[in-house]
């Protein structure tokens, strides 16, 4: 049997040593993998990408004849406390073969000597240091790192391959099948932020532990990207979001939005966040920090003004966690508003001083010690018996979670805001609505395409060569 030929690992065995890879390192700050064959069927072998001459397939297929596309990719981002401005990032990867692989680099890479040890080939070159094993190769690239440490960081790569180590929330992570997966390591970049600055590390209970994990998929139809969260009990516990936000629906205006954004927060659960993981404000941490003069100079006044304020008397004070707004088309090119703010009484006295003398521009505005209400204009005004909010069927969900939106884009003059960037007008083009849906624990942002029964990576990728052609001849 030829080398290419060669049967495909098991995904089942491949993903536990990722795992133990993964769960084997420090200071990861972030972690995913890469589903690489399905995105090159999607984005290349699918579209027009593939015949346009624009993308090197003949590079493409010797690689793919290298590594094993069938399997995920998986990386790490690693941070060094002392110097986090310079990650190491770490990519492994299955493959068929270590010579293969040589032989296909040394068509389109100048390779220089070739070391041997331990029965693992090392390639260094100024952008990246390669190690390759009978059946992976890990790409190692960080500035400033010499061919030494490289190759111990490698090593300790196919050590933590073999490991055997387990953690359930890379494992979860990981095994999605979505085409690319990441994630962030909350507490190490909680951690990478404050040597960053300059401050002391917070204390353990002042760390938030947990992952943030996304999912981003490409699939017939529309774009999904769905979030979940792997929060230690202690975060959950804080409960900083409302069940659901549906009583904002109500203070919409009236008729068919074309975007809305509706928000309940639950205050007591966000002021405790905020004593428990910024006892000190921002502002002060910076000004206390070992940032530079013109980093601490650029910081407004008035945030300090602002925190102090919040120190004293607490977030409630201000806001009570609920907001909704409404945006309507009149034409192609002319949109109208609806706004609710729901505030505390400190904050009464600040926005009638700022809207009351533009009152004006308004069909009505309403500012209390419980809320800021405006409307631009009498059909999309106050709900009442008569003129009442009128969501699409693809919209009916809005308010089903604390964070929940949608933009129509079908009916959106978003042209008017595009005109000078043709690209970005022509992705555009090809979408519907795009909804969004969230808590505490996760969410979905989902983008519909007009076209439904086509991927929606390979719809994109049909416009480039397109867009490429029409860039020549501008």
């Amino acid at each position: 049997m030829e080398e290419s030929e060669a049967k495909v690992p098991s995904k089942e065995i491949w993903q536990k040593s990722a795992e133990a890879y993964l769960a084997s390192e420090s200071n990861l700050i972030s972690f995913g993998a890469i589903r690489f064959g399905q995105l090159l069927t999607k984005a290349i072998y699918d579209s027009k990408l593939s015949e346009s001459g624009l993308v090197p397939l003949d590079m493409i297929e010797d690689y793919s004849e290298v590594i094993y596309t069938e399997l995920p990719m998986y990386y790490a981002v690693k941070s060094n406390l002392k110097d986090i401005t310079s990650p190491e990032v770490v990519l492994v990867c299955k493959i068929k073969s270590a010579t293969l692989a040589i032989e296909t680099m040394k068509k389109d890479f100048q390779i220089g000597e070739i070391i041997e040890e331990n029965g693992v080939k090392f390639l260094f070159t100024s952008d990246f240091k390669i190690g390759l094993s009978d059946n992976e190769m890990i790409v190692f690239m960080s500035e400033n790192i010499d061919n030494k440490r490289a190759q111990t960081a490698i090593e300790n790569t196919i050590i933590g391959l073999k490991s055997k180590k387990t953690n359930s929330e890379i494992a979860q992570t990981i095994a999605n099948k979505s085409d690319l997966s990441f994630a962030l390591n909350i507490a190490q970049i909680q951690s990478a932020i404050h040597s960053l600055i300059g401050t002391p590390v917070p204390k353990s209970k002042q760390i938030a532990k947990g992952t943030v994990a996304m999912h981003l998929s490409f699939e017939k139809g529309k774009i999904i990207l769905t979030n979940k969260n792997y929060l230690s009990q202690q975060a959950i516990g804080l409960n900083i979001f409302a069940e659901n936000s549906k009583a904002m629906l109500k203070k919409l205006g009236a008729g068919s939005p074309s975007a809305a954004i509706t928000l309940a927060l639950n205050m007591e659960g966000l002021e405790k966040l905020r004593k428990q993981y910024l006892p000190k404000s921002i502002s002060n941490a910076i000004q206390d920090s070992d940032l530079d003069a013109s980093i601490k100079s650029s910081v407004p006044r008035e945030l300090s003004v602002i925190e102090a304020f919040i120190q004293k008397d607490g977030l409630q004070r201000y806001i009570d966690g609920n907001f909704a707004f409404g945006q309507y088309s009149v034409d192609e090119k002319h949109m109208e508003y609806s706004a609710y703010l729901g505030i505390g009484a400190g904050l009464e006295e600040i926005l009638k001083n700022e809207f009351n003398p533009i009152e004006g521009f308004f069909h009505s505005l309403e500012i209390d010690d419980t809320r800021m209400e405006l409307y631009t204009s009498e059909v999309n005004g106050p709900q009442n018996n008569v003129n009442k909010l009128q969501l699409k069927p693809d919209f009916e969900v809005l308010g089903a979670k604390p964070i929940s939106a949608f933009w129509d884009i079908e009916r959106h003059p978003y042209k008017e805001f595009f005109k000078n960037d043709r690209v970005t007008e022509r992705i555009l083009e090809l979408l519907k609505h795009m909804t969004l849906n969230a808590d505490q624990m996760g969410g979905e942002l989902t983008i519909t395409m007009k076209n439904e029964k086509e991927n929606s990576m390979t719809q994109i990728a049909n416009l480039i060569p397109s867009l490429v052609l029409g860039s020549i001849f501008q």
